[in-house]
């Protein structure tokens, strides 16, 4: 048993990036082929990038914060709200105006007229490939009772709960989480399971100096598009930096494949290691 005090990197990130969150998952998936083609490939000519599918996704269209609801009713509990332009995930439209939605760790109900459809990225991808399983580094669990490496892999939908679809499972520790990525025409959106809300990561067209808004009303600014950035598993070019709120924290990330490496406070959280078939 892990007994050493240790404080979770995940809520440190998450105090500091206002959208890195621990989220309990269970380790086991049930994979369903439901996926986009994105682009031919990636490094290797043979294999074939992809990226989560669109179809359920869909991004909110209001003037004003809208509600989920715990039943297809106005009168019953509210149970979150999102904001214009953010995304959820839809698991069944009816025909009386309603859309049940993956919130959290189970469901809720947003009225379909503030639901709209989102388009696929035509241009250079920055989501993760999720026909790859990727392995990051966290040197800050180094000397504690946790390990220092952990995978992110695709998973299409849990089977003991299917309101948990279309999401990375990360077994990192002490916190394992699930993480979805949309790659839309709009940028990259991503979220976190427990949440159930996707905001944008990355802001296309993908321009110096971009500005936008996170989950909880925190700046993000893309400083760089041509880095040229060293992790464990490579070298990587063209890299795009995303800077998020005050302070010095940055997530970079690679066309083609994703998230390569994220800091806290100036100092590296995570890194890539390694991407296996």
């Amino acid at each position: 048993m892990k007994l050493k005090p240790v404080i979770s990197l995940s809520i440190l990130t998450a105090l500091a990036f206002g959208t890195f969150l621990t989220v309990p998952m269970p380790s086991k998936a049930v994979i369903n082929s439901n996926v986009t083609n994105v682009t031919k490939s990636t490094n290797n000519p043979n294999s074939t990038y992809k990226t989560a599918s669109l179809h359920s996704f869909k991004l909110v269209r209001a003037q004003h914060a809208v509600k989920i609801f715990s039943k297809a009713s106005t009168k019953s509990t509210v149970l979150d709200s999102v904001k214009n332009n953010q995304g959820v995930v839809v698991l069944r439209n009816y025909s009386n105006g309603w859309s049940k939605v993956s919130l959290q760790f189970s469901s809720g109900y947003i009225q379909t007229k503030y639901l709209t459809s989102v388009k696929a990225n035509i241009n250079t991808p920055y989501a993760m490939n999720i026909n790859k399983t990727y392995s990051y580094y966290i040197p800050g669990n180094t000397g504690s009772d946790f390990k220092t490496y952990y995978k992110a892999k695709y998973q299409t939908v849990y089977k003991p709960n299917k309101t948990l679809t279309h999401f990375w499972f990360l077994n990192s520790e002490p916190d394992p989480y699930g993480k979805m990525e949309y790659e839309t025409s709009k940028g990259l959106y991503t979220g976190y399971k427990d949440i159930g809300i996707a905001t944008l990561a990355v802001k296309y067209p993908v321009k110096l100096n971009k500005t936008w808004k996170g989950l909880n009303g925190q700046t993000l600014k893309i400083i760089s598009t041509k880095k040229t950035v060293k992790t464990k598993s490579g070298i990587y070019k063209n890299v795009v930096i995303v800077k998020e709120g005050k302070g010095k924290n940055y997530s970079y990330y690679a066309p083609h494949i994703g998230l390569i490496k994220q800091e806290l406070n100036g100092r590296t959280f995570s890194e890539l290691a390694s991407i296996d078939q």
